[in-house]
């Protein structure tokens, strides 16, 4: 490297260092720095000779104005880099700082020189040399290439292939993906109403009014001494007028029955008289004479609920006299009752409701009863009232569930699923009937609705029932229902009123208020026809029952700031 080039590098460096400290002029502590010719007698004072004299002229090299001159081992070092290592670091080994890596940067320096010996320095870093790719006429050489060719067609195949496959997936998934379950259609009894027919009257007289208004089914309530009569042909022949005369219209029949208990005629109690060691004597709750048995009352008269047969026992009978309880819980006395269902089944009855439900299982080796307690007595009652004991040992025993599930779904198998079983009266403790998280009651009868709109008006009752209605809903939407059944899949409630109920609330009213209830009304056929409900106005309420968000829709409960109303939306 000759000595210009040197020079010239020298006064890169020096420009460098200029611009850094022009940038750092807010650093009080850094000197500023500039540049002027310098006379003869100036050079000879800071020691310059004439031949580096001559150098910095050929070189436009000015000296700092400080005096200082760089030694020969500066130079060198400036002219390796700035004393910047190879490696990118400082002359110390740490990291280099910004001079240090501005200093490696090739940078071209111009000095400007003007009138009054002061010195512009103009400092452009080198264009750098963009990359280029190959020219068309370069690529042309390898057109032709077999390689290339058979490249290109791999590329070009590969690339199709996977597109196709991409459509075809696309489709497949679409084909193939779950379809969202639709929602599950309410039966016919979930649709309702059902009307309660009156009394033994001609069945043809009701047929008009219960076509009128609308009913999907009505509700024959058969006398509770004739369950287990079924197959005599008197009452067989009531069930078949019944069936025919409201069929005709596609109005199914409900029947409710009483299988707590049969007569001292029937077959089976006459067996078990005759046979204590018999399954037919196992169907019955026996104590043995000379005992005292325990302190349970009747339930339909007054005083014990032991009675005294001919074979020197205590027999059980609760619903009064010459009617002797049922241990449905044995095998003897469940198949009893299946063979009534079948018939009733058989006889064309889609429905049936079981009255006495919390009475089917009795514990036969229970002891004696005990009191209500205190805060939930009723003061006015004694030990010789029904009401005083707590009927632990007669009601809501365990296995209630498993017997109701056992019903329901030979209800179910017999009639394809179109038929379903129920209840008569509240179950008031829902878990005592639940099997495994599932409520096999088709339609029970839950909740305190009907008794909240007897009591009338008020924020206190307004309060209750929109708690009552709440909470009746939440704790019977818990449970599922039995997977056999057909239904929405989740249990739907009856909705019981009747003439009673009207006294504070007119019948129309009554009538929208349950209409639109997520369950099915049940009511007497007069609450609509004296209560001068129009069968234009329960055609309406229909129509809306029939809508999707009725039948799967949310159901919430509101009432006003002051309590003074209340309303529900679906």
């Amino acid at each position: 490297m000759d000595e210009s080039e040197r020079n010239s590098t020298k006064l890169d460096i020096e420009g460098n260092r200029q611009q850094s400290a022009t940038e750092a002029l807010r650093a009080e502590s850094e000197p500023k720095e500039s540049y002027r010719k310098l006379g003869e007698p100036d050079v000879k004072r800071n020691g310059f000779d004439a031949k580096t004299t001559s150098r910095a002229e050929n070189g436009h090299q000015m000296p700092r104005e400080n005096g200082t001159s760089a030694k020969e081992g500066e130079e060198e070092r400036m002219l390796n880099g700035g004393g910047v290592e190879p490696s990118g670091r400082g002359v110390d080994g740490g990291e280099p700082t910004e001079k240090d890596r501005l200093a490696q940067k090739e940078v071209e320096v111009k000095f400007i020189p003007s009138q009054n010996g002061d010195a512009r320095i103009d400092m452009e870093l080198e264009s750098q040399q963009a990359l280029t790719g190959m020219t068309k006429e370069e690529l042309m050489k390898y057109a032709n290439d077999p390689f290339w060719v058979r490249l290109r067609w791999l590329l070009f195949v590969l690339f199709w292939a996977l597109w196709g496959a991409m459509l075809l997936g696309s489709f497949y998934i679409i084909y193939d993906a779950p379809k969202c379950a639709a929602p599950i259609p309410l039966s016919w009894w979930q649709e309702g109403p059902l009307v309660e027919l009156e009394g033994e009257q001609q069945f043809a007289d009701q047929l008009p009014e219960v076509e009128r208004y609308g009913a999907k089914g009505v509700i024959y309530r058969l006398p509770a001494d004739e369950t287990y009569l079924l197959e005599t042909t008197a009452v067989q022949g009531k069930v078949k007028q019944l069936v025919s005369t409201f069929g005709t219209k596609n109005v199914r029949v409900v029947v409710d029955i009483t299988p707590n208990f049969v007569t001292k005629e029937d077959s089976l109690f006459k067996e078990a008289l005759q046979q204590p060691d018999s399954t037919a004597h196992s169907a019955f709750v026996w104590r043995e004479a000379g005992l005292k048995p325990p302190n349970w009352l009747s339930i339909a008269e007054e005083g014990s609920a032991w009675k005294n047969t001919s074979n020197n026992q205590y027999v059980l009978s609760q619903f009064g006299p010459e009617r002797y309880d049922l241990q449905l819980g044995e095998p003897a006395a469940r198949e009893k009752l299946k063979g009534a269902l079948k018939i009733l089944l058989e006889l064309g009855v889609r429905g049936i409701r079981l009255a006495n439900a919390k009475h089917l299982l009795i514990n036969r080796d229970g002891g004696d009863e005990s009191p209500m307690n205190l805060e939930e007595a009723d003061k006015s009652l004694t030990h010789t009232d029904y009401g005083f004991w707590t009927h632990k040992e007669t009601t809501y025993r365990e296995g209630l569930g498993e017997l109701f599930r056992e019903l329901v779904e030979f209800v179910h198998e017999q009639t394809a699923g179109e038929g379903f079983l129920s209840v008569t009266e509240d179950i008031l403790r829902p878990e005592v009937f639940a099997v495994n998280g599932t409520l096999p009651i088709d339609a029970p009868v839950y909740g305190n609705i009907e008794f909240d709109l007897r009591e009338g008006s008020g924020p206190d009752v307004t309060r209750k029932l929109r708690h009552d209605i709440e909470n009746a809903y939440r704790t019977i939407s818990e449970y599922g229902v039995v997977a056999s059944g057909g239904g929405s899949g989740k249990p739907w409630l009856q909705l019981r009123y009747d003439r009673a109920s009207l006294e504070h609330v007119p019948a129309s009213e009554y009538t929208v208020f349950h209409f639109l209830l997520p369950g099915v009304p049940v009511f007497p056929l007069d609450v609509l026809t004296k209560g001068n409900v129009s069968s234009e106005t329960v055609e309406m309420l229909e129509k809306f029952r029939a809508s999707p968000s009725f039948q799967h829709g949310l159901f919430n409960v509101y009432t006003d700031a002051n309590a003074s109303a209340i309303a529900y939306t679906r």
